[in-house]
C-alpha cells in the first residue's frame, strides 16, 4: 500500500490512504492472531501470515505485467490462468511454512528484508514532501507586486478549464463528432475561438502551471529541465500562481472548486467550494471506496473480484463505483455553482477546473450518470456532447447577468488523451474578451499568452506576449520537451 501511495504520491493526498493503510494493517493482525490460535506457534503463525499476504498483495501486480503480453499470443495474464497457478503456489507455500524447521533465522531475514524494502516508500513520500516544501519557499521568495492598475468597473475574471477537449479538426476528423454547432453558439454569444491553437504542455500539471504563470517552465525554475521525472514543486507554482498572486494585490476574490485533483484544488482560496459530503471529509469514513483504494484493490487478488463485479451483491458493486459518482457529483456540482456566480459580489476570479472529458466517464450524451470504460471512443464523444449542452446557458448567465462584461476563459489544458502527441496538444481555446479585448487574439494563441494579453489590455500591465510553443513529454520524464508542430492543413505557419 505504501509502495502504492509513494508512486502516487504527485498526484494524491496521503490522507485519502490512510483507511487502506489501517484496514491493511488490521487484516495483518487478525490473519496472524487467528493462525497463532490454530497452530499455537507465533513464528510458524507469522511465516504462514506472510505466504498469505505476500501472495494476496502481489497478485494484481503480476496479472499487470502480464496482461500485455496477450497480444504476442498465450500468456498467463488472464484469470482463468494466473488465478489456479496462484491456487497452487498458496497451497505449496502454505505446506513449506507447516514444514519449516529453523524459523527463528528466517523470520529474522524477512523482517530485515521488509525494513529495507519499507524505506524505499517511505523515503520516496519524504523526499516528494521535502521538495514541495523547498518549492513553495521559492515561490513565496518569488513573489512580488505587480504594476498593473485597477480599472473603474473591473471585470469578473474566469477561468474555466475543461480537462482534454479536444479542437474541433481532431473530433470531427479522428472522433467524428463534428463540433461546428457548439462553436457557432460560442461566436454567437461572442467568443472569439482560435483556430489553430494547440497547448503548451501535454500533462494537466504542466499545462496549468504555465498558463497561470504567463510563462513556460523552464523559466519558472531550474528544476524543470531534461532528466528530471519528479514534478515535486509544480503543484506549489500552480496553487500559488502569478495570476492569482496579480489579482489578489488588486483586491479580487479567488474562487476555486474542489477537483478530485489535488494540485487544481485550491483550498486556501477566498472561497473553496466543495460539494456538500460527509463530515469526515477525505477520509470518507462512511461513503464508499476511494479512487485509491479501488487502484488499491486493483493490485491484489482483489483484482479478480472487480473483474467479475456483475458477479458480486449488488451493495459491492456501488461502492466500487463509488469514486465514479463522486466524480459525477463534483463536476455536476461545479457546474450548478458556476451558474451563480453572478449572484457574488465582485471583483472576484474563479478558477474552475472540470475533470471532464477526461476519463472517467461518467455522463451520457443527456447528463445521467453512465459509467464508460476510458478506452472507449464513444465515452469520450458523450462527455463532450454533455458538456456543450451545459456550458452554453453558464456562460450565457455570466454575461447576461453580470453587472460588468466579464472576462471567460474556455479553454483545454491539453487534447484528447486517446490521441498522438501531434494531436494530443490540438485544444480548444475560446475567448470573451468585451470592450474591444478580442481584437488583439490570433488564430494560433496559446494559453501562455491569455493572463498576459488579459492583464495588458484590461490591468495596464506591460508583459507582452511570448512565442507560442507547444511542447510534449512523457509522464515518465515530464520535462524531456518535444516541439509539436500544429498538424491542421489550414493553419499559417509559426
Amino acid at each position: 500500500m505504501l509502495a502504492l501511495l509513494g508512486h502516487n504520491i504527485e498526484e494524491i493526498r496521503p490522507l485519502v490512504a490512510l483507511r487502506a493503510l489501517v484496514l491493511s494493517l488490521l487484516a495483518g493482525v487478525l490473519l496472524y492472531a487467528l493462525l497463532r490460535l490454530l497452530l499455537k506457534d507465533g513464528l510458524r503463525a507469522a511465516l504462514v501470515a506472510s505466504v498469505i499476504l505476500v501472495l494476496f498483495f502481489t497478485y494484481g501486480h503480476v496479472y499487470a505485467f502480464l496482461e500485455p503480453l496477450q497480444p504476442l499470443g498465450f500468456s498467463p495474464g488472464r484469470h482463468r490462468f494466473l488465478l489456479p497457478l496462484w491456487l497452487l503456489l498458496f497451497v505449496s507455500g502454505i505446506r513449506w511454512a507447516l514444514r519449516r524447521r529453523d524459523l527463528s533465522g528466517l523470520t529474522q531475514g524477512l523482517n530485515t528484508i521488509s525494513a529495507v524494502v519499507l524505506l524505499f516508500p517511505l523515503a520516496q513520500i519524504a523526499l516528494f514532501g521535502l521538495r514541495s516544501l523547498q518549492a513553495s519557499q521559492v515561490v513565496q521568495a518569488q513573489q512580488a507586486p505587480f504594476e498593473l492598475q485597477l480599472p473603474q468597473n473591473p471585470p469578473d475574471i474566469y477561468y474555466i478549464v475543461l480537462d482534454a477537449y479536444a479542437r474541433d479538426d481532431i473530433l470531427r476528423q479522428d472522433l467524428g463528432l463534428d463540433n461546428r454547432p457548439f462553436l457557432d453558439e460560442l461566436r454567437e454569444l461572442g467568443f472569439y475561438i482560435a483556430p489553430c491553437s494547440q497547448s503548451n504542455y501535454a500533462q494537466t500539471q504542466l499545462s496549468l502551471t504555465s498558463s497561470l504563470n504567463f510563462t513556460y517552465l523552464p523559466d519558472l525554475s531550474p528544476e524543470f529541465q531534461p532528466g528530471q521525472t519528479s514534478r515535486a514543486g509544480v503543484a506549489e507554482f500552480l496553487r500559488h500562481n502569478r495570476a492569482r498572486q496579480a489579482l489578489e494585490g488588486l483586491g479580487y476574490t479567488v474562487i476555486a472548486f474542489e477537483t478530485g485533483f489535488k494540485v487544481t484544488e485550491w483550498e486556501d482560496a477566498d472561497i473553496f467550494l466543495t460539494r456538500p459530503s460527509n463530515p469526515y471529509g477525505e477520509l470518507q469514513v462512511l461513503e464508499g471506496m476511494n479512487d485509491f483504494e479501488v487502484l488499491f484493490l486493483r493490485s491484489t487478488a482483489g483484482l479478480a473480484l472487480i473483474d467479475a463485479t456483475a458477479l458480486l451483491p449488488q451493495f459491492i458493486q456501488q461502492d466500487l463505483e463509488n469514486p465514479s459518482r463522486i466524480h459525477y457529483e463534483r463536476i455536476r456540482y461545479g457546474l450548478d455553482e458556476l451558474k451563480r456566480m453572478p449572484e457574488r459580489s465582485g471583483p472576484k476570479f474563479v478558477f474552475a477546473h472540470l475533470v471532464s472529458p477526461h476519463p472517467p466517464f461518467v455522463f451520457n450524451a443527456q447528463g445521467e450518470f453512465e459509467v464508460t470504460d476510458q478506452d472507449d471512443l464513444e465515452g469520450y464523444r458523450q462527455q463532450i456532447r454533455f458538456l456543450n449542452r451545459e456550458i452554453i446557458p453558464i456562460l450565457q448567465t455570466l454575461i447576461e447577468h453580470s453587472d460588468t462584461p466579464p472576462v471567460i476563459l474556455l479553454q483545454a489544458d491539453h487534447g484528447a488523451i486517446h490521441m498522438p502527441p501531434g494531436k494530443r496538444m490540438a485544444i480548444l481555446n475560446a475567448y470573451y474578451l468585451p470592450r474591444g479585448g478580442q481584437d488583439l487574439l490570433y488564430e494560433n494563441i496559446s494559453p501562455v499568452n491569455s493572463f498576459r494579453l488579459i492583464f495588458d489590455y484590461y490591468f495596464g500591465g506591460n508583459f507582452g506576449l511570448l512565442e507560442d510553443g507547444s511542447y510534449f513529454s512523457s509522464y515518465q520524464q515530464p520535462f524531456d520537451f518535444t516541439l509539436i508542430k500544429d498538424p491542421r492543413a489550414d493553419c499559417a505557419p509559426e
